[in-house]
């Protein structure tokens, strides 16, 4: 049924939405920022950029525009990690500061890692997403 196949995605209501264009996107500044704030993490944070490699390493390459999504959110969510498309979404509306989106990214590329390294049942096995919360 429809609550089987929730999978959290009420809080994000942007995931069943098509994609705007890109000129569209680019006009809001919440999705700008987000964008911005993303590619420093990448560049610059150490824990950040472990993960990846330790990915890399793992025969799980991160594409940047496939594996990350910047997109408005409910609450106060900051982010998740979307296993049914292995993307990590970012709220970019309730993320505002470099250190907040280090933090969201780093923990989100642990879950991304687990589901690449030891192929997690994120919906039917509940240590299996105690251990990745850990």
């Amino acid at each position: 049924g429809a609550e089987e196949d929730d999978f959290g995605y009420r809080l994000f209501p942007d995931r069943n939405k098509k994609q705007q264009s890109f000129l569209v996107r680019s006009l809001f500044t919440f999705h700008n920022r987000c964008q911005v704030m993303l590619r420093m993490t990448l560049e610059t944070n150490p824990y950040a950029q472990l993960l990846l490699e330790a990915m890399k390493q793992s025969g799980c390459t991160v594409f940047n525009d496939r594996h990350f999504s910047c997109e408005d959110c409910d609450g106060c969510v900051s982010g998740g990690f979307d296993a049914a498309t292995s993307q990590i979404v970012l709220c970019q509306n309730n993320i505002r500061q470099q250190s907040h989106m280090n933090r969201v990214v780093t923990h989100e590329l642990i879950h991304a890692f687990d589901h690449c390294r030891a192929h997690v049942d994120w919906f039917k096995n509940v240590k299996h997403l105690a251990c990745s919360e850990v």
